[in-house]
């Protein structure tokens, strides 16, 4: 068998770090479309209206994709914290069994 040697801290620090990640991601995506359009509009004028009409569907797009990768730095930050705590668990109850094996109460 091949020993496991788990740095509960470190991966509760990668997990607080995806979190930061997932929170400066989602900040970066949250754009007002219609803000931006609307401030365009002026300089493109009527016949930049099609271009206009695909820019917000990308910038649309783009958005939506930036919240995606935002929302698993997030998952990724719940994972990293429920894995330490379940590795924590484990070795508490070994530690508990141990003890209750050699005659002590833990």
């Amino acid at each position: 068998m091949t020993a496991v040697n788990a740095e509960l801290a470190g991966i509760r620090n990668y997990g607080n770090s995806a979190a930061e990640v997932s929170s400066r991601i989602a900040g970066a995506g949250a754009i007002d479309l219609a803000a931006n359009i609307a401030a365009l509009t002026p300089v493109f004028g009527a016949i930049g209206a099609d271009f206009l009409a695909m820019f917000g569907v990308a910038q649309a797009n783009h958005a939506k994709s930036v919240l995606q990768l935002a929302e698993h730095y997030g998952a990724t930050a719940v994972a990293a914290h429920k894995t330490a705590g379940e590795y924590e668990g484990i070795d508490d109850a070994i530690v508990a069994d141990l003890g209750r094996a050699g005659g002590e109460t833990a």
